[in-house]
This record gives structure tokens, sequence and C-alpha cells, in this order.
């Protein structure tokens, strides 16, 4: 059957309300909608998961068995089934090894060019490791010294390399000292055999029955009627010509140039490119506080601080002031508290004592956060082995693989087109062609899309939400094939107008090829060239769920925004910027108003206004930084005394699968309260922990608090089913039912918050976090509703809200990609809001390339 639509029938995932829905093939599909009106839940928990689980299930089940195949979604039916990519809303990845490049796909090309076009260079002549057997060169030297058949020519062995072959247990008759003489073994070198010159033609057989064809070696040649002696070194092994540097590793396949084998990956950090060190700022966390006080935060644990008095008696012995702040003590108190003295065993032995407990979890956890990663110092942060970093393209070999390893992807770029320009000149073009095309194209869009910068060894677990997507974005339109279906949530993000025409292109070609591709975004310019636009809504949550237009893009009415009005606000300059590759960069912004920075991804505008500027204002303060990154800089000029420095950025995807949007904002706390002090419960002697299904005394012991039980199908995937005892409400049963006159605790959690909220009596905290829920549209959710299952931008304005609970006033707020997942509805009433934190005397640092937000703003800052 030849298809021409995508079609999905009985939608009902999440707040989805049964919906009919087709998606023309090999076109491109833009869904827009309020923040939670379902478009995630339609393309995302919907399409992509339901595609990936039946596409995963066509596989032998040998294969399925190591793959974490997804739940089924709620949906009747989903025709055709096509291979499906995914570029999610955060970064799932939290492993320590993988890179930029890995995550790119451009590690496993470069190690195959590596592998075809590489050579191993001596590290001190720079020039290319060779084979040496050297039978010939002896041949010919002897050949051009005219020898009668008389002259008598000795071979002698270095005498390391002679024990190597024949071991300690068998001696030569001579050795060679000043001349040939019986034999002594502190001589250098020791005879192996004698030939007339007439025989010579039998020296190689002499020299395979003495071990040394198959062996490495330095041969001595000497001639006693002529008194001439030259050196020869035989080897099988690659060799450096000059000094004679042997290749330690074998080369047997592109696997020796990756850090995630046993061939390639660094011994001494096993293909991290970090270890973990014990940091002293986390032994010492405040340097404000005396000995006394508790500075050595470590000795107040409760499994360590019964060492504490006695760190305290040792100190005072050995002289240190335990009363006056730790930072005024001289650098001899740290080796005092590393090693120790009389009774106190010092903290090296402490951290011995951890590192064989290690197997414990709790241990490892704790022995985690003592240390920070440091860069390692035999591979350099390249995570792969020292043996392999003097290896280079002989075209380029002015770049050792250590080099190239750390250059950006636009040095990359560069050095693989040098190759390309040298194809006449590379005896295995042909070989390593599509190789090299491959490299190219993929790093030609990753350079478009503004990733130039980023560094190769970059850790992909720190990466923001932005560039995880933009790179992820890289492997899907560098995609070659057809058939596909891409699903790409807010694949504009952080893009400039540029790069997000840039980004169409891409698309345009994949489509072009006979892919189909679902864009979720709220980009007018990706909406408007889209084949057809779908809007959800009417709502969010329970008010969404529904299509409410299908068609050809229409242009809609704009909201008028009054211009903010032009304020004369103080200035604060900070000068002389170096932060990683960005170097003698100026920053200025308005102090006490809202600031609007914008530039392209490869202008540094985060690394300046996020790392820099909240780093600066920080340590000049005395405040606490907000990351370990070095900065170098100058004094700032007017910096306004801040009582705090906030970064509220996408890095919001670490959570559990139990927590919940009432854990997230804290008010499931006041619910529990709030029917723990019922008369009912004061009856049954029930206290908060009854109300909640993380504690024993509350969750239901069947589904351990989950509502769901599952259950293991081995070869086939889990199957999972609403639990019997509870019904799905994750509480005992006779618990979920109390009410408070108006709702049940289950109802409570889980209907929607302007149905419950109204009628409880709130602490003045709880209506602050009640308004904040309404004023940023986050009061149709659920307190029962997990995370994982919000959309990007109902993540963000939670992690928002969370972190403006207290009252914040003279501050300095840093926003990152403020519009994440925003219609433009949406980010008009966050304009608003941003507008009112300035009011309490807070400095507004927004970067976002959303155009909407100019309206709201007393600066735009063109970086």
């Amino acid at each position: 059957m030849n298809h021409t639509h995508i079609r999905i029938k009985g939608a009902k995932t999440h707040n989805l309300k049964n919906i009919d829905v087709s998606f023309p093939l090999n076109s491109i599909t833009c869904i827009a909608g309020p923040s939670g009106s379902g478009k995630s839940s339609l393309a995302f928990h919907t399409i992509l998961t339901e595609s990936k689980r039946r596409f995963m299930n066509s596989f032998p089940s040998d294969v399925k068995f190591f793959w974490d195949i997804p739940q089924s979604a709620d949906v009747d039916e989903i025709t055709p089934v096509l291979p499906v990519w995914g570029l999610a809303q955060h970064n799932p990845v939290v492993g320590s090894r993988p890179a930029a490049i890995d995550l790119m796909s451009v590690g496993d090309l470069f190690s195959k060019l590596l592998f075809n076009m590489g050579r191993n260079y001596c590290s001190t002549h720079l020039v290319p490791l060779e084979v040496n057997l050297s039978i010939v060169g002896i041949l010919a030297f002897l050949e051009e010294q005219n020898l009668s058949d008389k002259d008598v020519v000795h071979f002698f062995l270095d005498s390391e390399d002679y024990l190597k072959i024949h071991g300690d247990g068998f001696y030569p008759s001579r050795s060679f000292g000043e001349g040939v003489n019986e034999f002594d073994e502190g001589d250098e070198y020791w005879e192996l055999f004698r030939l007339r010159a007439s025989k010579l033609q039998s020296m190689e057989k002499k020299l395979a029955d003495v071990g040394l064809v198959n062996a490495s070696g330095l041969v001595l040649i000497y001639i006693p009627n002529k008194n001439l002696k030259k050196l020869f070194r035989i080897s099988k092994n690659r060799q450096c010509p000059k000094c004679g540097e042997v290749e330690k590793i074998n080369i047997s396949s592109p696997s020796v140039f990756s850090p995630f084998t046993p061939l390639g990956a660094c011994i001494d950090c096993s293909g991290h490119g970090r270890n973990l060190k014990y940091d002293r700022v986390k032994i010492v966390k405040d340097e404000r506080l005396s000995l006394k006080e508790g500075a050595v935060n470590f000795l107040t644990y409760s499994r360590f601080s019964h060492l504490e008095p006695l760190m305290l008696k040792e100190a005072k012995k050995a002289g240190f002031d335990i009363t006056i702040p730790f930072h005024k003590l001289s650098r001899k108190v740290w080796k005092f508290l590393e090693e120790g003295a009389g009774q106190f065993c010092g903290l090296f032995e402490l951290y011995e004592y951890l590192e064989s407990k290690r197997y414990k979890k709790n241990v490892r956890i704790l022995i985690r956060s003592l240390k920070t990663e440091v860069l390692c110092e035999s591979c350099e942060g390249t995570r792969l082995k020292k043996d392999v970093l003097s290896f280079r393209v002989p075209e380029e070999k002015k770049y050792s693989l250590r080099d190239i390893l750390l250059f950006n992807f636009e040095e990359l770029f560069a050095f693989i087109g040098r190759i390309k320009e040298q194809r006449e000149r590379i005896e295995n073009w042909e070989e390593v062609k599509k190789i090299v095309g491959s490299l190219e194209r993929i790093l030609k869009v990753a350079i478009d899309l503004g990733l130039g910068r980023v560094l190769l060894q970059e850790k992909v677990k720190s990466l923001s939400i932005n560039n995880y997507q933009k790179i992820l974005l890289v492997k899907y339109l560098s995609f070659v094939g057809s058939g596909s279906l891409f699903i790409l949530d807010e694949a504009s993000l952080g893009l400039d107008a540029n790069e997000v025409k840039v980004l169409w292109k891409y698309l345009q070609i994949l489509k072009k090829e006979g892919n189909t591709i679902i864009l979720v975004d709220h980009n007018d310019y990706l909406q408007k060239n889209s084949d057809e636009v779908i809007i959800m809504g009417p709502g969010a949550g329970h008010n969404g769920g529904e299509i409410t237009y299908q068609g050809k893009f229409q242009k809609t009415k704009k909201l008028k925004v009054e211009s903010r009005k032009k304020r004369e606000l103080k200035k604060t300059n900070i000068s002389g910027i170096s932060i990683g590759q960005f170097v003698q960069k100026e920053i200025e912004f308005k102090v006490q108003g809202v600031n609007l920075v914008r530039g392209k991804s490869t202008s540094g505008k985060k690394d300046l206004y996020i790392e820099a500027l909240g780093n600066i204002v920080s340590e000049v303060l005395g405040l606490d930084k907000i990351s370990n990154v070095d900065v170098e800089y100058r004094r700032p000029k007017n910096l306004f005394k801040y009582e705090k420095v906030l970064v509220l950025n996408s890095k919001f995807n670490k959570f559990s699968s139990r927590s919940t949007v009432g854990t997230m904002v804290g008010l499931t706390p006041y619910i529990r309260k709030h029917f723990a002090n019922l008369a009912v419960s004061k009856n049954l002697n029930l206290k908060e922990g009854h109300f909640s299904s993380n504690s024993d005394l509350g969750k239901c012991s069947t589904c351990e608090g989950r509502g769901l039980q599952s259950i293991d199908m081995q070869f086939l995937e889990d199957v999972q089913f609403v639990c019997d005892d509870c019904k799905g409400m994750k509480l005992k049963p006779f618990l979920a039912t109390i009410s408070d006159g108006f709702h049940t605790i289950y109802e409570t959690l889980s209907k929607p918050m302007n149905e419950i909220l109204p009628n409880l009596k709130l602490t003045p905290k709880g209506k602050r976090i009640w308004e904040y829920l309404k004023l940023l549209n986050l009061d149709y959710l659920s307190l029962d509703r997990s995370l994982s299952s919000l959309s990007g931008g109902e993540k963000q304005r939670l992690k928002l809200l969370s972190e403006l609970q207290k009252s914040i006033e003279n501050s300095l707020i840093i926003l990152e990609d403020l519009s994440f997942g925003l219609s433009r509805h949406e980010i008009y009433r966050i304009g608003e809001f941003v507008q009112d934190l300035t009011n309490n005397g807070n400095t507004i640092v927004l970067i976002d390339e959303n155009e909407h937000f100019s309206g709201f703003v007393d600066e735009i800052i063109q970086v």
C-alpha cells in the first residue's frame, strides 16, 4: 500500500482528548499552540514514543534485550510506522565520558581517517617511524668496503637486546669493548657470530638462527683488518631512523583511536579525559569560619564528627589559632590537616578509609561530593593513550593527534579542507574520499548552525540544552537517506534570524531526499514556510489537548505592546574579560533595568553574560560563585552592591521519576499539612507522612506508591497496568478517600490547581506561590503531575517559579532562553513579569533571541 499520510487515531496521551490527525509524508509540518496545550504530548509522547516502540519491536529478541524499549503510548492506531529520530527538549546525558565530537558522530569517522591516512611520528625528531630490518643496508655497507675473501666480519649485539632474545642462561665467547676480546659481561656489545667476506651470502640465515629476524636489536658490525665499525638497528617494529624511538602500540584497527575501547582509552583516566581529585575547596567550604566553628566541613559529618575535637586539640598543640577565620591561617595548616599529627590521623588516612568502602553506594556519593574533576596529565584531556597522540597525517604533519583533538569544530573543518586540497598527493585517496566527504558535510552543517567554536572535547553532560540540541540537529540534518521521520522540538531555540534560515535550508534538503519532518516550534519564519501548520489548544492542561486548526499558515493579529519608556539608569562596565576562547572582551549593562542580550551563537554572549558576569560579580562582592570557571577581568566600574546573583538557565533535566509539580514548587507540604489537621485525621492519629506516596506511612504497599504495577515479560516489553489495590491513587485506599468537605486527598493532588487551591487556606508564602502560578500560566497543572511529562516551556517556568519563591530584592538575575517553548501571548505575560522584577531593585540580564521581548526591555545589547 502506498501511504500519503501518517495517520493517528484515538490519541489520548496526557491531556490529548481522543484526537485523530494526519501528517502528510515527505513534507514539513509545524505544531504550535500555548505551552501545555498538548504539542509535546502529540509529537513526542505519542508519535515518537509509539513509532520508536513498534520499530524496535521489529528487531530480533537478542537485539531488543539490550535496548530500553519505551512503554506503549495511549493511542489506538498509527499508520505507517517509520524509523524515527527525535530532538528532545532536554539534555539526558549524565555520563562523564562522551564529548561533543562523539555526539556529532565525528569521532568514529575521524578514527577511520587516521587509521587509513595517519602515521606515527617520533616525538623528538618529528619524522615518521619506519620498519627497519636493515639487512639490505648491512649488505650494501659491506659491499662498499671492497673486502677480500679473507677479511673477517664480526657481528655484535647490544648486551640488553642480547639478553632479551637469549635470556641470561647463554653467553657468547667474545664481546666488544675497546676492541674484540674474551667475553666480559661488562662490555656493551656481545658477539653473535663472525663470517669471512666470502660467506656473507649466509648472513641473513645466521641472523635468523640467532633470533634477530623476528626481534629487534642494535647490531655492531666490526672489520678488524680495516679497524672499521658501524651500528645498525634491526627491527620489525616501526621506529625513528634517527634515535630509535620504537612504536609502542600496535595500530590494528580504528578502535585504537577511540576512548570507548580498551585499545585506545587513556589508562590513567579510563578514557574520560579527567580525573577526580579531593578538592580542598569542598573540604573547607567557608574559609570565613574558624576551625572551632567547623571550617573543616568534612569533619562535621556524623561519621567523622568524633575526630573534630582531636583535630582541634592537636591544632592548638601545633600552634594554630582555632578561633580566627580559616583564610587567615598560614598555608601550613593544610599540611597538618592532611597528614595529621598526634592523635589526629589526618585527612589522607580518612580518604583511604572511604576508598576502601567504595562498594557502598552512599560512600561513593560522599566521595564524589568531595572531589573535583581535574585534567588528566597523561592524555591532556584527549582521552586517548599517550602512545597514539604523536600520530599525524603526513599531508598535514604540522599537527599531532593531540593538537587536533584539542581543536574546535571550525579548526577541524579547516584541517579536513586542507587534506582535501592535497588529494592528488594522497596515494589511497579513493579509499578515504568517502570519509573525508562525510566529515566535511557534517562539519559544514555544524559551522552553519553556530557550533564552530565548540571544542571537540567539550563534555556532553556540560553542554547547554541549546548546544546539545544543535549538535543533534547537525547529526540529523547531515543524514543521508530517505523514508525516515524526524520530530524536532524547539529546533530554533537560541538561533538568530540568519541561523533559522540556515536550519530551514537543511530541513528542505532532508525533505527533498524523501523524509518527513514534524516541528514543534513557535518561530514565525518556520511556521510561515512549513507545508502545513497544526495549532493545539485552545488553552493549556485540561483546557487544551484539541486541534483547533490544521492547514496553511495564517497570520495572526499581533498584540500591541507599548515599548518601555526610556529610563535614566546607571551602567556597569567590566573590561579586560578573558574566559575560554574569548580574550580581552568588554560587557556593559543597565543597573536595575531589563537588559536583552542578542548575538550569533559564536559571539560568546552566554560565556560573557552568564559565566563571566555571574562569577565576576559574585567574586567582587564576596558572594558564592556560580561555577568553577576561571575568569580574568579588570575591576568593574559602577558595580551595584547586589545581595545575590541568580542564574536561571535551561539546564533543568535532573529530577527523579517521582518528582512532581507539587514537590517542585513546594505546595505539596501545605496539602499534607492541611489534611493532617482535619478532625478525622487527628482522631485516627494520622501524620503528614500518611498523605505522602513516598512515605511508608501512606504509600500503597502493593505498587510502592507509583499507582502502576509492572510485569517483566523477559524478552518482550514490560506490561504496566493500574494497581488493583489503590486504583492508581498511590496511597493506601482508606487514606486516599479522606475528604476535607470539598475534595479527597487524591482529588486534591490530581485535579488542576485552579480548582483546588482557591478552597484552601494558604500561608503568605503559599499565597505568593499561588500568585506566581497564575501569573506564569501554570495554574492548570495538577500537583501530582510528573515533571517528566511536562513540556519544555512548563519546566522552564516551574524552575523560574521555584527560584523566585523567596522575596528577591537588589539582586542580579541572569535568564537564558526564557522563551523556551512559549507562544507569543505567553512571552508577553512573561515580559511583564520580568519588568515587575525590577521594581524591587533587581537587575535583569536576559539572553534570548526572541524578538517579542524587545518591547519590555531598557537596553538591547548586541554581542
